[in-house]
């Protein structure tokens, strides 16, 4: 079609001008809607994008505050297992110093019963105990 026909068809005031104008105006239109859906679409993917970034955020605030709760836990089970230890050496000597104290008692009671069979012998014998 030739420039100086579409200019004609156009501003003539023809059907067709009007009708071209309408089909103009509605494809333009087409095309601003889906820039403006194009737009919408970007700016929920930015909020959704924004999002996305606060979760992850919290989330790194949640494994930062896990990880020192597991350094704290680490800390308190290396201080128990030293606590341990230490009170399983009490233990030992406590055992150690209970089997001394047996030893001890048993030879208390054996000289107790020598000392008892010879006041009895003694007495037997005609002394005085």
């Amino acid at each position: 079609m030739k420039p100086e026909l579409i200019v004609a068809l156009l501003g003539g005031g023809s059907i067709a001008g009007a009708i071209i104008d309408r089909l103009v105006t509605w494809l333009l239109g087409r095309r601003k809607e889906r820039i403006t859906l194009a737009d919408q679409s970007t700016q929920m993917a930015e909020r959704l994008l924004v999002r996305m970034d606060a979760q992850l955020a919290g989330a790194e605030t949640k494994l930062q505050l896990a990880e020192t709760q597991m350094a704290a836990a680490n800390l308190t089970i290396a201080q128990l297992r030293e606590e341990l230890a230490r009170t399983k050496g009490e233990v030992a000597q406590l055992r150690a110093e209970l089997r001394i104290r047996e030893a001890v008692a048993a030879e208390r009671d054996r000289l107790l019963v020598e000392n008892a069979q010879l006041k009895a012998k003694v007495i037997q014998l005609g002394g005085d105990p």
